[in-house]
């Protein structure tokens, strides 16, 4: 009767500890996110671009930011970045 009690226990912490590290792997995950749109908002304000972040894709979210990591002059990027900010 011990060992199945220590089996069951063991089985509980085993399942408790894996749904803990589910929540805290998505958490991890969305605060990257929001650290990402942050980054590309400061990014568009600089381009004088005005569009809410939360509403574009992780995708759009990348291509915004492999835009502004070109050498192309500012106003191509800007161009480049409303192509995308505009299809929201």
């Amino acid at each position: 009767m011990k060992k199945i009690l220590i089996a069951l226990a063991t089985a509980t912490t085993l399942a408790a500890t894996g749904a803990f590290a589910d929540a805290h792997e998505e958490m991890t995950m969305g605060e990257g996110l929001t650290m990402f749109e942050a980054l590309v908002a400061n990014e568009l304000a600089e381009y004088d671009i005005e569009a809410d972040v939360t509403m574009l894709t992780l995708g759009q979210l990348a291509q915004i930011r492999a835009i502004t990591e070109t050498d192309e002059n500012t106003e191509k990027k800007r161009e480049d970045i409303m192509a995308i900010v505009s299809d929201m």
